[in-house]
């Protein structure tokens, strides 16, 4: 009897494929045909034939890294507009992102303590000096492999403006990579614009 059923293979297939693409790593097939030949080559055939259908000849998305402030209300507006204009968000450097999350709570001090000086080195732009963002971006650009980064500055949230000819110059020249300021807020009057400056720098990443 079969062990896996025609479709489950298939999306194993595309899983191996789209996390090889996602880490820019080669992939390679291999199975033992000790067991069942049958079963094993089932598996070849369905790799080799998503292959020619849906990957071979096709070219990488670019590779976005978004920073700046939280992106919960403008997801729509930026995020998915990205994805949609060809390129795919790999990471977050904000505050939806691991910011507040990499750097865990010292259980060996007293509790209250502890949580203060944890809160208190989470690298969000109301802290000056600021230097673990910085730290946090260089870490996440080389880890994601990032092709391109963009920054979201809310209106209200002035900190993240101060900071963002910082943020600009290290990405520029530091790492070379292009890099895009987005202001905007909640509201969808800007939209068309978003969308022409977003497709215009996409297009750069290429």
């Amino acid at each position: 009897a079969m062990h896996n059923k025609k479709d489950s293979i298939e999306r194993f297939a595309r899983s191996c494929f789209n996390y090889a693409i996602d880490t820019k790593q080669d992939l390679w097939f291999s199975a033992k045909d000790t067991i069942s030949k049958k079963y094993d080559h089932t598996f070849k055939d369905i790799f080799a034939e998503i292959y020619e259908k849906e990957y071979k000849g096709k070219p990488s998305r670019p590779r976005v890294l978004i920073t700046g402030c939280p992106t919960t209300g403008v997801i729509d507006k930026i995020v998915r507009q990205i994805e949609e204009l060809g390129a795919d968000v790999v990471g977050f450097e904000n505050c939806c992102g691991p910011r507040e999350k990499k750097d865990p709570i010292d259980e060996t001090k007293d509790p209250i303590t502890a949580i203060a000086e944890k809160y208190l080195r989470v690298n969000c732009s109301v802290m000056s000096p600021n230097p673990g963002r910085l730290e946090a971006l260089d870490a996440q650009i080389d880890e994601y492999q990032v092709d391109g980064v963009v920054e979201v500055l809310l209106q209200a949230c002035h900190t993240f403006a101060i900071e963002s000819d910082a943020i600009r110059t290290f990405v520029t020249k530091e790492k070379g990579l292009p890099y895009i300021a987005i202001n905007t807020d909640y509201s969808s009057g800007d939209q068309a614009q978003i969308n022409t400056r977003l497709g215009a720098f996409i297009e750069m990443l290429g």
